[in-house]
This record gives C-alpha cells, sequence and structure tokens, in this order.
C-alpha cells in the first residue's frame, strides 16, 4: 500500500531532523549527560516537527541499548515506536479530549510503572485545547511526577496556556524551515523516489509551504499526481493557482518607465487569465522586497532560474532605492485597501494605477502650486486665460517687485498693455526647497527636456534660468505671457523670431537676469523665477510656416523628431551619444543631465564626458546611474567626467531645433488642410496655441 511521503520520509533520529538544530543540540547533550528534565514543550508553527521531535524523544529514553541520544532502529522498542505501536508511549489528542474527566482517568494511570519500556511517555499533542479545570488536574502531577513519567506537550498556540503550566516545563520553539532547507530535503527525496523534477518546480513548492515540511511533502505528492510521476515548473504554476514571476517584473519595470500602454496591456492579461488578484499583490510586493534589499546585499543568493537571476540583478540595479520605497509603501497600502473596494480586482488595478501616478521628486525638480499657497513664494506673473484671479495678485503684491519692473518695461514697448492686463491674470508660484508640499502641487514631467534646471550653489536654492531668448515668446505688435502647457501632454513649442521682433523681449530678459543675481531678501521670495514656456503666438505661427527648411518640406512632424539610427562603435559624436542615451533604459533624470553633455573617445574604451560646472551637483548624484550603464553595454569603458562650457552643439540643442523645425512643418500642414483655409478666409478666423502632442 502507498505510503505519502510525509509519513514514509518522517525523521527517526536526531540526524535526519531537518533544521531545528538548536533543538536538536540541547536534548542531544540532555541525554549524553543524562540531565533530563521530566517535562518539555515544544512550541511551533505546524508541520515543523514537534511530534516528530517528542517520537524521537521517547524512542531514546527507552531504546533498548541504554538512554541515548543515537537509538539503535533495530530492537523491538525502536520498532514498535516507529510503528507507532509501543505500549508506553501513549500519545493523547487534547483536542478530542478536553474534559477534566479524561485528564482524571489519564492520571490515575501514572503511578503505574511502565510494561515494556524503561520509561512511560505521555505525549500530548495540542494541549493548549485542553479545559481549565484540565490544567487544574493536572499541574500537581505535572509538578512531582514519578521517576518513570516523562511529559511532552505539543502545541501551535502557547500563548494559550497557562503560565503555571508552561513555568513547569522546558519549552523549545520549533522555527518554520527556510525555503532552502525545504528545497535541498525535497530533491533528495525526490532523487531517493528516482522522480524527475525542475528545479525550479521544486523551488516553488517549497516556498509556498511557507515554512512547513509536511506542507511541502504534501505539495510534492499533489504535484506528482497533477504532473503524471514528473514535477514540471508550468504543472505546479497552474496547481497552485500562481503566476508567472516574469509578468511581475515586467510590470515593475513598465511602472517605473512609465510604459502606460505596457501596464494596460499587462492588466488585460491579469484579467484574461482571472488571476487572483491578491496573490498578485502579493508578490508584486515581495519583488519589491527583494529588489530593495538586493541593493544593499548584491551578493544575496537567488534561488531562481538563471534567466530569472539575471533580470532580479538588472531590476535592482535599474531602480533607485527612493523609487522602491515609494512602490513598497504603495502597494502595501493597496494591499490593505482590498477589502474596502468594490471588487478585489478594481482595487488591485486602482493600486497600479497610483504607482504610476506617483513617484519621488527627483534632485532636479521643483514643486509648481496652480493654487494659492502662504508667502513667501516666488512669483512670476503671467497671462493665461484663466480669470477672477484678482484677489491673489493683490495678495502677492507686495512681494512681486521684479515682476512689476518687467510689467513696466513691457508697457513702455507695447503701449497697448496696461497694468489691468497683467493684474487680472494668475499667478505661477515655484516653492522653496524646504517648504512643505501642498495637497494641489503638481510635479514637473522629468521627461521634459525643460525640467533640468540649474543650481546655484550661492544660496542652496534652486535657480531657474531662461536658457535663451527663445524661452520667452514675443512678437513686435502683442507680448504676451502665454499659459503654461503641462510638460507631460505637449512638446516645447519653441521656434525661431525674426530679429527685428525681439527688442523688448531683449530688454526684459536684461533685467530678469539682472535680479537673478541681486540677493535673495532684495526681491522678498526664497526662489528665483522659473522660466516660463509658452506656445508661439499668431505672428509667429505665420513666420514658422514661411520658414520650413526644404529638406523638411515633404516630411510629418514625427519624422523629424525621430532620431537616425546610429553604429554604436569607434568614435564618439554628438549623434552616437544622443541615440545611445536616448534609447537606453536610462531613468528620465539620467537621460535629461546627458543631454547636457557631449561625449568623446572611443566607444568601448576611453570616454570623456563634457558637461557645463553647473551641473555638477546633479551629476555627483547620478553618475553612477550613468557610468552603469555605459559599463553594462561596453565593458570595456572607461568614463570620466570633465566640467567645462561645451563649445560645440548638445543633443539638448539639437532636441530643440528638431523641436522647432517638427513645429513649423505641422503649422505648415495645417493651414495647407482645404477645411482651415476656408474657416480662416470665412471666418476671418486665426489659428493659435498649435501644439505637437
Amino acid at each position: 500500500m502507498y505510503q505519502v511521503l510525509a509519513r514514509k520520509y518522517r525523521p527517526r533520529n536526531f540526524i535526519e531532523l531537518v533544521g531545528q538544530n538548536h533543538v536538536s543540540r540541547a536534548l542531544t547533550s540532555a541525554l549524553e549527560r543524562g540531565r533530563l528534565h521530566h517535562a518539555y514543550l515544544f512550541t511551533g508553527t505546524r508541520g515543523v516537527g514537534k511530534t516528530t521531535i517528542a517520537r524521537i524523544l521517547a524512542k531514546c529514553l527507552n531504546c533498548e541499548t541504554g538512554v541515548t541520544s543515537t537509538p539503535c532502529e533495530v530492537c523491538a522498542t525502536c520498532t514498535a515506536v516507529n510503528e507507532g505501536r509501543f505500549i508506553d508511549l501513549i500519545e493523547i489528542d487534547a483536542a478530542s479530549r478536553t474534559k477534566v474527566e479524561d485528564t482524571r482517568e489519564l492520571l490515575d494511570n501514572v503511578p503505574y510503572a511502565p510494561t515494556q519500556g524503561r520509561f512511560k511517555v505521555y505525549l500530548i499533542d495540542e494541549v493548549h485545547m485542553l479545559s481549565t479545570h484540565s490544567f487544574n488536574a493536572l499541574l500537581k502531577t505535572l509538578e512531582e511526577p514519578p521517576e518513570h513519567v516523562k511529559f511532552l506537550f505539543a502545541t501551535t498556540d502557547p500563548q494559550k496556556l497557562p503560565i503555571t503550566v508552561i513555568s513547569r516545563c522546558l519549552q523549545f520553539t520549533l522555527r518554520p524551515l527556510a525555503v532552502d532547507e525545504i528545497t535541498e530535503h525535497l530533491t533528495h527525496i525526490l532523487q531517493k523516489e528516482e522522480i524527475h523534477a525542475e528545479q525550479d518546480a521544486i523551488w516553488q513548492i517549497a516556498e509556498s509551504a511557507q515554512g512547513s515540511l509536511r506542507d511541502a511533502l504534501s505539495l510534492t505528492d499533489q504535484a506528482i499526481a497533477y504532473g503524471q510521476g514528473e514535477i514540471q515548473h508550468q504543472d505546479v504554476k497552474e496547481m497552485l493557482g500562481l503566476i508567472d514571476r516574469t509578468i511581475i517584473y515586467d510590470l515593475v519595470l513598465a511602472i517605473h518607465q512609465n510604459q502606460k500602454q505596457r501596464v494596460s496591456e499587462l492588466l488585460m492579461q491579469f484579467r484574461q487569465q482571472a488571476l487572483d488578484v491578491s496573490l498578485v499583490l502579493d508578490q508584486l510586493i515581495s519583488t519589491l522586497h527583494e529588489l530593495a534589499l538586493l541593493q544593499y546585499l548584491p551578493d544575496l543568493s537567488l534561488k531562481y532560474s538563471a534567466e530569472i537571476n539575471k533580470k532580479i540583478m538588472q531590476l535592482s540595479q535599474l531602480i533607485s532605492a527612493q523609487d522602491l520605497q515609494l512602490y513598497y509603501q504603495v502597494a502595501c497600502k493597496g494591499r490593505s485597501d482590498l477589502q474596502l473596494a468594490v471588487t478585489q480586482e478594481q482595487g488591485f488595478e486602482m493600486c497600479v494605477l497610483r504607482l504610476l501616478a506617483f513617484r519621488p521628486l527627483q534632485p532636479n525638480e521643483v514643486l509648481v502650486s496652480a493654487a494659492q499657497v502662504q508667502p513667501p513664494a516666488a512669483q512670476i506673473a503671467v497671462q493665461a486665460s484663466v480669470q477672477n484671479m484678482q484677489p491673489q495678485v493683490d495678495e502677492y503684491q507686495a512681494q512681486a517687485e521684479p515682476v512689476a519692473e518687467i510689467q513696466s518695461q513691457l508697457s513702455s514697448q507695447n503701449p497697448e498693455l496696461s497694468s489691468d492686463d497683467f493684474l487680472d491674470e494668475p499667478i505661477l508660484e515655484v516653492a522653496a526647497p524646504n517648504s512643505p508640499v501642498h495637497p494641489d502641487q503638481i510635479v514637473f514631467d522629468p521627461t521634459s527636456e525643460d525640467a533640468l534646471f540649474d543650481l546655484d550653489e550661492s544660496n542652496n536654492d534652486i535657480n531657474v534660468m531662461p536658457d535663451s531668448i527663445d524661452q520667452i515668446e514675443a512678437s513686435s505688435d502683442d507680448f504676451l505671457f502665454d499659459e503654461i502647457a503641462p510638460l507631460n501632454d505637449a512638446f516645447d513649442t519653441e521656434t525661431a523670431k525674426p530679429q527685428d521682433s525681439i527688442t523688448g523681449v531683449e530688454q526684459a530678459e536684461d533685467l530678469f537676469l539682472s535680479h537673478q543675481q541681486m540677493p535673495i531678501e532684495s526681491v522678498h521670495a526664497e526662489a528665483v523665477p522659473a522660466k516660463v514656456i509658452t506656445e508661439p503666438t499668431l505672428e509667429e505661427t505665420k513666420v514658422a510656416v514661411k520658414t520650413v527648411s526644404t529638406q523638411d518640406s515633404g516630411l510629418m512632424p514625427q519624422d523629424i523628431l525621430r532620431l537616425s539610427p546610429q553604429e554604436l562603435e569607434g568614435d564618439w559624436t554628438v549623434d552616437k551619444w544622443e541615440y545611445w542615451f536616448r534609447n537606453s533604459a536610462l531613468s528620465p533624470a539620467v537621460q535629461e543631465l546627458a543631454q547636457q553633455g557631449v561625449m568623446t573617445g572611443q566607444v568601448d574604451g576611453e570616454s570623456l564626458f563634457h558637461i557645463p560646472p553647473q551641473y555638477e551637483q546633479l551629476l555627483n548624484q547620478l553618475q553612477h546611474s550613468l557610468e552603469q550603464a555605459l559599463k553594462t553595454e561596453w565593458p570595456n569603458t572607461h568614463f570620466q567626467v570633465k566640467y567645462a562650457e561645451v563649445e560645440t552643439t548638445t543633443p539638448y540643442k539639437m532636441q530643440n531645433e528638431r523641436k522647432q523645425r517638427a513645429y513649423a512643418r505641422a503649422s505648415e500642414l495645417l493651414h495647407a488642410e482645404a477645411a482651415v483655409k476656408d474657416i480662416l478666409q470665412n471666418f476671418d478666423g486665426e489659428i493659435q496655441n498649435i501644439q505637437l502632442k
């Protein structure tokens, strides 16, 4: 008759015992030195060896060779204990004998000498199930039993035992077994059984057992039956209702890289497979814990396949520590909220969307609030389509002296604009670096090339300065600070201007930069103004239509923005450098920094990164990620940095140039549409705020 693995391979001595070395060592030493207690209490979760250790101890006490820590296994006593028919080993299930009458019956037989062995051993399993009266009846005998009596108690819930009982016993707490211990034991058993098993499947069974060796052996029996005599990894996953770990890794990577389309595909895959989303979320949390642990313990041994191990290590190097901490916190909060959601699927999907929506603030970003915050704060007046903002302007007018001067300069250049044109508009507020985060604050998207700001070490604040005159849009007929378009929804729309139409803007910029160099106290703010990114005006749109180059006349805007493929070998060029980092797995913050400099030297050898000195502080924080990515791609890379002004063109300037060309081409195509022409002619219309999305 077939015997299940959990019974067939039950340890019969302390040598065969898996784990629990602290228990076997203490009991072995006590047996060898003859220092035996009259009562032992074994506690721990299910399937870790409580009853097994108690039976081994009973065998050691009654072996015919004498009291020993290594029973002979061949005498009549050892054989009877192994077969469960030793008359002086009285096993009692406390769950079915809870009444005090049952305990009294047991105690009535205690004074009698053992029939066959050296000691009469009472093994009471799940002893915490006894009633209070039963414990009270047991106390006196437990404290001073006859010399031939030993009490062995086993329980999974020692907190329910009276302290009077615990104080009369030697307590041993058995720990859950480690995954590698269970894996090693299962591999040994399957080799004896001559059953083919994949190592990943064995590891999955060991992990699902959650520290219980008996559960692991039961799952192994089930897997053998499910796989028709073999244990395959895919069969084990289907049997346990588990998901492929690679899907979790893909989900984490897609969230980190903000790949919304990929995340939606994975969510649809979860729906189609009808997976238990609570298990998926548990697996996601475990994966985040594992990645965070690997960042601080890179030598931590992984028990997965080589392919999965490689993916885990790559993820741990790609995702920053602060991102992992935020992901872990959001996922744990989502797990606790699953029961509050209408359905678990809804709660899981909202948790994933929350992971996409929130992320730590990068060192190169500032907070922007569209609502009122408490002063002091740097303020810049901008014209927009939002009205009814007069109270906010009045409140901050005393702290907007530089803005008032700019407005006076602009009014002198454009008499048609009055002060009311400025005061009726909202305030764009840049919070100081150490100011508290307002609930209405939003964060600049780091994927935008204009999200990188210079650092002024003199005041330790984030100083945001316009890089060129193109960043403040103007025309000779009408000057507007246009509303700020969301950076994650539109490209910058900076276009070239005729030289005769920017006189007023040049003076405004000079005044702007003069205040940039003034002490903070003089402008009554803790941060300096942020650069304003605007859409082109109507006049600029007309100019852009006329200035489309012949090389772009047959192209679509997206074709103009697309980078030309480069052979990444030989000497570095600015085109190769831009093509590599824009197509790499670098984080958005590192890519923003990379576009401000150029790389020279050999692709797979000595390389020198030129970058302006104002980015030194940011590069010190992100240099490791950039260098690691280069060495991963080209192992022979020797990366060095040179802080100096870049005289040649940079990827940032090249990107802006492509955007200007793409905008001009988009405007040309739009004006060439027949329907648009009819509207403009029939209704005397104007096209404003063209955006590339």
